[in-house]
């Protein structure tokens, strides 16, 4: 007697197909995860050039004044720069009624202390630098009326490296070659 039934290869096979398809898709996620290369496991030499180095927040001392009317704003400004490392030993006062700052702030300088200014300068974006002959030992920033805040560590990192300008180690580095 003769079998009627015959087997399909057809189910079998789709099977087949579709386990090597995935087989392959698993290998090649494998081989190819976070498309690393043998170049980018080296260790990477720096590509970025500074053109300036200004001191670190810690090496500025900064005296704050408003010269508006709106009460407070220097006392805010003075808080913020000392949270992100500044100096600033006296206390926010008022620049009114002797100067009007119509702009963001004007930054008072010695000559001696330009490159204070100038880090000062990345904290208050848009403000007036004025060098000055002036006995004091501290970069006076003069708030004014378009002032808004202080700009955030994160803007500031941001602007500096956008000028390739870096900020002096208080801490000597160490001669030693980097480990990747």
């Amino acid at each position: 007697m003769a079998s009627t039934l015959t087997r399909r290869p057809l189910p079998a096979l789709v099977s087949l197909v579709a386990l090597l398809l995935l087989t392959g898709l698993v290998w090649w996620r494998v081989l190819h995860r976070g498309g690393a290369s043998a170049e980018s496991t080296a260790c990477p030499s720096p590509t970025v050039t500074v053109s300036e180095t200004l001191p670190a927040q810690e090496q500025v001392t900064v005296l704050v004044l408003n010269a508006t009317n709106r009460a407070g704003i220097a006392g805010k400004a003075r808080t913020s720069l000392t949270d992100d490392g500044f100096k600033s030993p006296r206390p926010a006062g008022n620049d009114r009624p002797h100067v009007h700052v119509r702009g963001v702030a004007e930054i008072r300088y010695a000559p001696a202390l330009a490159k204070q200014a100038k880090l000062l300068a990345y904290y208050f974006p848009g403000a007036r630098m004025v060098p000055k002959t002036t006995k004091y030992t501290a970069v006076v920033v003069s708030l004014g009326d378009r002032y808004k805040r202080v700009a955030s560590p994160q803007a500031v990192t941001a602007a500096l490296a956008k000028n390739h300008v870096a900020l002096q180690s208080i801490e000597p580095t160490p001669s030693a070659s980097p480990t990747c």
